[in-house]
């Protein structure tokens, strides 16, 4: 116990407290397939070019096990020749077996690492939050700037299965390892996973907060101000 501050007056902060390290436990992850320690392969990757018909040229694909809102991606991109290549990667729905032709969402990344050397992880944190659908099909493609050559570097889990393009708009698949990835995202509330709409507070939680605030109106020495 603080010395000076009495229960009653702890209580509503630490109900507060509890209810937003409550949601800060629902992120997670939602497809990996780094290492240990984010471990990848410097010395092996797939080359990733510009694809004018298609947007990207090598797609991985991923199917969450629950509704997730975006929250981040993380690759390992690289820089076959030292002419400051950039790279975008980009969401996709499914489209019968292969990514849909316009992103969901697009991020872009410049100041690539060189290939052969230990980088570090590019991370794309998403502006739109998209909600991704239990079970359902979806992959992340990259796609690198005009005139350049990046290498996705490859994992060292064994993963397997990718899609890739001829340059041309057409679709191939490939049972090479798959790009280093990790998907992060926030789990969305049941209701959530069937419309798209912002996550809502479950009636549990709203009771415990209007009882915090209750507390907190009620008491007049807890108005978090210091006095004499």
């Amino acid at each position: 116990m603080l010395p000076g501050v009495s229960t009653a007056r702890l209580l509503p902060v630490l109900i507060l407290g509890g209810l937003f390290h409550v949601a800060s436990l629902r992120a997670d992850v939602i497809y990996t397939n780094f290492g240990v320690g984010d471990t990848y392969a410097s010395d092996a990757g797939l080359i990733v070019t510009h694809d004018g018909q298609a947007w990207s040229s090598v797609a991985v694909a991923f199917v969450p096990q629950s509704s997730y809102y975006l929250n981040s991606i993380e690759v390992v991109a690289t820089d076959l020749f030292t002419d400051e290549a950039a790279v975008s990667i980009g969401v996709f729905a499914d489209n019968g077996g292969q990514p849909g032709g316009t992103p969901i969402e697009e991020l872009a990344f410049g100041g690539l690492g060189q290939f052969g050397q230990k980088v570090p992880l590019l991370t794309f944190t998403t502006q739109l939050n998209p909600l991704l659908l239990a079970n359902t099909t979806y992959w992340i493609g990259l796609n690198a700037s005009d005139g350049s050559m990046v290498v996705w570097d490859q994992n060292v889990t064994q993963t397997r299965g990718f899609m890739q393009s001829d340059g041309s708009g057409n679709w191939s698949a490939s049972s090479l390892d798959q790009g280093a990835l990790r998907i992060n995202g926030t789990l969305a509330s049941p209701a959530s996973s069937n419309s798209d709409v912002n996550t809502v507070p479950e009636p549990a939680t709203w009771l415990l907060l209007a009882g915090a605030l209750a507390l907190l109106a009620g008491k007049p020495g807890a108005r978090f101000s210091h006095k004499k």
